[in-house]
């Protein structure tokens, strides 16, 4: 099931000129029509005129942040965030501030940092309490934080953010607005009935599409293609994975949906790589029928169809071609199978670049945020420091004007004012020396502060490092694997090659997979490992003895849990202990006695 957090604009601010409201207002329709180009020159248009408010500024800056995230611009969508913050400060109304936490939300969702998303979310939230002005910044801040409930599976919560989104949308009566609620609910009830298998909680699954679907044919125009798309292909899914009626039927029904999906994204309304649900559902239909070739053909289809697009999905054609080559595999074809797996052992590398220019920004926008920080500390602590310097200088000029007055009002006060003036300098002194104490501590701190600047720098290069020395080893292994299906070809023995694909795909797999085909070959086995335990195993003591009674190498294991080789050894030694076995017997050896 799909679901969409799309950008919000279009505000309802007094405070904003007529001139910007009327741009906003614009720029919601671009949104709708996904023109995420158009929308960011209107914007940079809408900037440069004169006259302009705080307000304005504000929620100029923050919605060509949010389209900058959207588009995966993170730096430029930082910065026009922070710009946004900025004139929040000097703005007047609630809603200008809302809508700056709004703009730092999306970032840090774009960032994959959720609790500092539902920490600038709630800030946002709380400058439009009982208002029911701009009504979709309310709508977008609630849809994030169920955006981030709904990751954390936070039942209680998904619901009541998800209920807040409704109860917006239907005040503002945005069709659009309620498409994605009604799309994220269905979510909901189908999360919900894949862990109890509640056919009223299906039901409401489908009921709330059939709203959705509902929505855009009584008013296309308002709503996004995209969110159109997202019904579309939802329905389509739930006829593949959920319908009991005849594979036919369900057929029938799927492929409607998808033709109506498919004619927005052949105009180029919706984003391209839905073109991988479509066809992605399409295959598995063709699979279930038992057309191995026309489930092919489908994967193929849509490899064409992104590629036309000027942007990369390499993530997307890499989860193509890898379905392509477990096709091929069924259909004994293994010179396709292995060319399809070594195109998505390219995409894969790719991936991992793209990963990695990510990973890049995000530190650096990470390293800028703490330099800020330290930076608004340091002002601060310098700012209480002037204003305590301040006092003490009045304070002298004080005493010294009174000294003044008494030394010309009685010359009997001479002698006590001299002794009162020595206890001055005294004074001065004391001051004196704890200003140069001060200034000391400061040039301290600012070398503490250098000093922790080299130590991220250090951290951001060493974790670069790591990064590359794991792709290099996914990489190196993948080359092993390949270098053994050719020499298997060589020798015309597919029987290896099976083994090996089997295999490979164990090693990538879900552990909860490979629990599941564990429970069917030897159903004893997990019972047996707590019989002959004595001590109690943890979830990863099951894990390592898993994978340890597939027969897999140090080696793989350190790559499937993404570890040194050594540290696999160390935990196989305390498995050892666990089960009370001496140094000469096999951990290896006894695992597989267990059935």
């Amino acid at each position: 099931m799909l679901i969409v957090i799309g950008v919000i604009v279009g505000p309802v601010n007094a405070q904003l000129s007529p001139e910007t409201r009327r741009d906003l207002s614009a720029l919601e329709i671009l949104r709708i029509r996904n023109q995420p180009v158009q929308a960011l020159k209107l914007i940079k248009q809408s900037i440069l005129k004169k006259g302009n408010s705080a307000d304005d500024m504000t929620y100029l800056y923050a919605n060509q942040s949010m389209i900058y995230g959207a588009l995966d611009s993170l730096l430029l969508s930082k910065k026009y965030a922070d710009l946004g913050l900025e004139y929040s400060r000097k703005a007047q109304s609630r809603e200008s501030k809302a809508i700056a936490y709004r703009a730092e939300a999306s970032l840090y969702r774009q960032l994959n940092l959720p609790d500092e998303v539902v920490k600038s979310a709630l800030n946002g939230l709380q400058f439009l309490e009982n208002s029911s002005s701009d009504l979709l910044t309310q709508y977008g801040l609630n849809y994030l934080l169920y955006g981030v409930y709904s990751r954390w599976n936070d039942e209680s919560k998904m619901n009541y953010y998800i209920r807040q989104c409704e109860k917006i949308a239907l005040m503002d009566n945005n069709y659009n607005s309620l498409v994605n609620v009604n799309n994220g609910i269905s979510s909901m009830f189908q999360a919900a009935y894949e862990g109890t298998r509640q056919k009223s909680l299906l039901d409401s699954s489908f009921h709330y599409l059939q709203k959705s679907f509902a929505l855009h044919e009584k008013s296309p125009e308002k709503i996004s293609p995209n969110s159109f798309v997202i019904t579309c292909v939802n329905f389509a899914n739930y006829y593949l994975q959920f319908s009991k009626e005849r594979l036919e039927e369900r057929k029938r029904q799927a492929f409607r949906y998808l033709s109506l999906a498919e004619q927005e994204l052949e105009h180029h309304n919706a984003a391209p790589d839905y073109w991988v649900n479509i066809y992605g559902i399409k295959s598995s239909f063709a699979e279930e029928e038992k057309n191995l070739l026309l489930a092919e053909q489908y994967l193929l289809q849509c490899i064409s169809q992104i590629q036309q697009d000027d942007r990369t999905f390499y993530k997307s054609e890499y989860t193509v071609y890898k379905h392509l080559a477990d096709i091929a595999v069924k259909k004994n074809e293994l010179n396709a199978a292995l060319n399809y797996q070594q195109i998505a052992e390219k995409l894969l590398k790719k991936t991992f670049d793209q990963q990695q220019i990510f990973n890049t920004q995000r530190l650096e926008i990470q390293y800028e945020t703490e330099k800020k920080n330290q930076q608004l500390s340091l002002l601060s602590q310098r700012a209480d420091f002037r204003k305590k310097q301040n006092y003490l200088y009045g304070g002298i000029a004080l005493a010294l004007l009174t000294g003044l007055v008494f030394m010309f009002r009685s010359y009997h006060f001479k002698l006590r004012f001299a002794i009162e003036r020595e206890k001055m300098l005294e004074q001065e002194k004391e001051e004196s020396e704890n200003r140069a104490n001060m200034q000391l501590k400061l040039e301290k701190e600012e070398q503490a502060r250098l000093k922790a600047e080299q130590e991220l720098l250090e951290l951001k290069r060493k974790q670069l490092e790591k990064e590359a020395l794991a792709n290099s080893l996914i990489i190196e292994h993948k080359t092993d694997m390949l270098q053994q299906i050719q020499s298997q070809l060589k020798d015309g023995n597919a029987g290896n090659i099976k083994k090996l694909l089997k295999e490979e795909m164990l090693l990538h797999a879900d552990f909860e997979d490979i629990k599941s085909q564990i429970q069917q070959l030897h159903p004893g086995f997990f019972n047996q490992l707590s019989e002959k335990s004595l001590q109690k195993l943890t979830p990863l003591d099951v894990k390592y003895c898993a994978y340890l009674h597939l027969q897999m190498t140090t080696k793989q294991i350190a790559q499937a849990l993404h570890i040194a080789p050594q540290s696999v050894r160390m935990f196989k030694y305390r498995l050892k202990q666990k089960f009370g076995l001496d140094r000469d017997t096999n951990l290896e050896e006894f695992l597989q006695t267990l059935f």
